[in-house]
């Protein structure tokens, strides 16, 4: 982490997990040592899936959407 700043992709951000798993991002969670997962959901025939991934586990991000700074102040 440089600067207090941290870049994760936002909720709401479509990617790919294979050529035919498209998912979106629902929850962004950030663990120690500045370690982000994302939980994503996607739909497999009529049931909805969630699973937790590593950013690396990503084939490729939305087009539009690249990662956001965040910030953390401390007193």
């Amino acid at each position: 982490m440089s600067n207090g700043k941290l870049e994760v992709y936002p909720v709401g951000t479509y990617i790919n997990l294979t050529d035919t798993v498209n998912a979106k991002i629902i929850t962004v969670a950030i663990h120690s040592d500045t370690y982000v997962t994302y939980e994503c959901a996607w739909w497999n025939g009529d049931s909805r899936v969630k699973e937790w991934f590593d950013p690396s586990d990503f084939e490729s991000v939305g087009e539009s959407q690249e990662p956001i700074k965040i910030g953390f102040h401390r007193e």
